[in-house]
């Protein structure tokens, strides 16, 4: 009897939602995979030691490592890139304009909570943006292909295409996005319980592009806002460090 109710169970509903939500499945285990280095633990159980690996090579073999993950990104989702090229080709004036108008938003309210944050911590900048300016300064090429491009592409499939396409409820899935979102820029680097206030402005921005997705269904664009804030942001450090 229980057997058949979880067999039903199965048919009718988990089977057809794991077909619906496969892809978006396969690239949050890509990330998982991607953030825990998945590749350079596996080079190093051959008895590698990574960290010993002389500065340019070892910055080879992380652009070869992200340029992996990227290749797989765009086969998995090559039919919604070239949909939402052609969409942006036919509705350039509007998209563009709809895309700026969420990313100046999402700039004011993360300008705004960074500098109150900053002010309540005694703190210039958080601690992911302090480890990302340092990066900068030991590998600014690597830094520009993973920053400008790698991130981008990766956290607006994980967070809005593929959140998106599990998440069904609107409002709901923009909170999960932004809250994903902003705990990604904290987790990896928090120093005490108070960093993760940091939440609030990354979050903002993903929420922002979160709410572009649901406008227009067109995940090309959240992506090119993406890239060129990272854009801004690092070529600004080059310059200005």
């Amino acid at each position: 009897m229980i057997d058949d109710i979880v067999k039903n169970f199965y048919n009718k509903y988990l089977k057809n939602w794991f077909k619906n939500n496969y892809k978006f499945l396969i690239t949050i285990l890509l990330y998982i995979l991607y953030q825990s280095n998945f590749i350079i633990s596996f080079i190093s159980s051959f008895g590698i030691n990574f960290s010993k690996i002389p500065r340019n090579p070892r910055i080879f073999c992380l652009f070869l490592n992200d340029l992996v993950y990227i290749i797989l990104l765009v086969l998995i989702f090559k039919n919604e890139l070239k949909k939402g090229i052609n969409d942006l080709k036919e509705n350039f004036s509007n998209k563009v304009m709809l895309s700026l108008k969420c990313w100046v938003l999402g700039c004011i309210i993360m300008t705004i909570s960074s500098f109150i944050i900053s002010f309540i911590l005694k703190q210039n900048i958080s601690t992911n943006e302090a480890i990302i300016r340092q990066s900068i300064k030991l590998a600014p090429f690597y830094m520009i292909f993973a920053c400008c491009l790698v991130a981008p592409l990766f956290e607006e499939f994980v967070f809005r295409k593929s959140v998106y396409g599990i998440v069904k409820n609107k409002w709901l899935f923009i909170f999960i996005s932004g809250l994903g979102f902003g705990l990604l820029h904290v987790l990896g680097s928090y120093n005490t319980i108070f960093d993760f206030l940091y939440i609030i402005p990354y979050g903002a921005m993903g929420c922002c592009f979160a709410y572009l997705l649901t406008k227009t269904n067109n995940i090309v664009l959240p992506i090119l806002i993406h890239m060129i804030h990272n854009t801004i942001l690092v070529l600004s450090q080059i310059i200005g460090g």
